[in-house]
């Protein structure tokens, strides 16, 4: 990939013309407030227009011009007066340092007015519309990681109609499920509570974990791969739960096959591409072994069925 970390992630923020049509449908209010939470990262700020130029503007032109003079006095005569030549020069200096931050504002705004991703995130929350993607699901298999990041220990979730920051466990449920396309598909549920740096983590209770139905619409912030939301329909997904807790190598590639964060057409969200689809029927089968042979659980549909939110 030759994109840097910032490139990919501006590329995968912003309408990708790769990707193919998609229904549109009314945002839902869970959606809409994800947009609206994505949309704050990129706001336009006057802190990121100002600052560099102001911090930096008045000391580049100054260091510019003194090594440009030593320069000059290295391929000239050596007894060129450097101090008369500054004093006579501070005038224009000064003048120079001005238009130099001037430029440099300038730039910075009209790089961020203009900047296609920061225009469509001004205007998309308001539009109302996400795209939906629609996959029918036959059965799968449910299976738990460990992973806790000091550095981002917190989870948004949709809690009492309002997006809540509540303290992340560090348990993910994942469901690797197989579709009526003959895909494997990934979903992943995390879970708020106390983290424990034991491998095997706290389970939550079973009424709080995530219980696909066989009909799935994943929405899309137009024209991107950034899921919005999942909407669940129909009759519950024939599902066996282990309690298989994943190793660090094997959440770290299954992640990657899994396609949920920055990445770029042709993979679709979730969807396990054919060269990773033996891996993902292995992990299942260690994950199958687990338990031992079983039929699919076949949830009732009397159990509450929770409403997920993106990772």
């Amino acid at each position: 990939m030759s994109d840097d970390t910032y490139t990919l992630y501006m590329r995968f923020q912003t309408p990708d013309p790769d990707i193919g049509p998609r229904e549109r449908a009314p945002m839902l209010a869970q959606e809409r407030a994800w947009a609206r939470e994505r949309a704050t990262l990129h706001r336009f700020s006057w802190v990121m227009v100002l600052v560099p130029p102001l911090c930096l503007g008045p000391v580049l032109p100054g260091i510019a011009f003194l090594l440009g003079l030593l320069v000059y006095q290295g391929l000239s005569t050596p007894g060129v007066d450097l101090d008369r030549i500054v004093g006579d020069s501070l005038g224009w200096l000064v003048l120079v340092t001005l238009l130099f931050m001037a430029a440099w504002v300038l730039h910075n705004y009209l790089r961020d007015k203009r900047d296609p991703t920061k225009r469509y995130w001004q205007s998309m929350p308001d539009q109302g519309l996400v795209e939906l993607e629609h996959h029918t699901l036959i059965r799968g298999i449910s299976l738990w990681s460990n992973d806790y990041d000091s550095d981002c220990n917190t989870l948004m979730q949709w809690i009492d109609g309002k997006l809540k920051c509540v303290q992340d466990s560090g348990v993910s449920q994942w469901i690797l499920a197989r579709t009526a396309a003959g895909h494997w598909l990934v979903l992943k549920e995390q879970y708020p509570g106390n983290f424990s740096y034991a491998r095997v983590g706290q389970m939550p209770a079973s009424d709080k974990l995530l219980q696909p139905r066989q009909q799935l619409a994943i929405a899309f912030a137009p024209g991107t791969n950034l899921q919005l939301g999942r909407r669940f329909d129909g009759a519950p997904m024939p599902l066996v739960d282990t309690p298989y807790w994943m190793s660090a190598d094997e959440l770290k590639r299954l992640e990657e096959a899994a396609h949920h964060w920055n990445f770029l057409p042709p993979n679709r969200y979730g969807v396990v591409n054919d060269q990773d689809a033996a891996w993902v029927q292995r992990l299942v089968d260690r994950a199958q072994a687990s338990v031992g042979p079983q039929p699919a659980i076949d949830r009732s549909p009397a159990r509450r069925e929770q409403s997920p939110s993106p990772p």
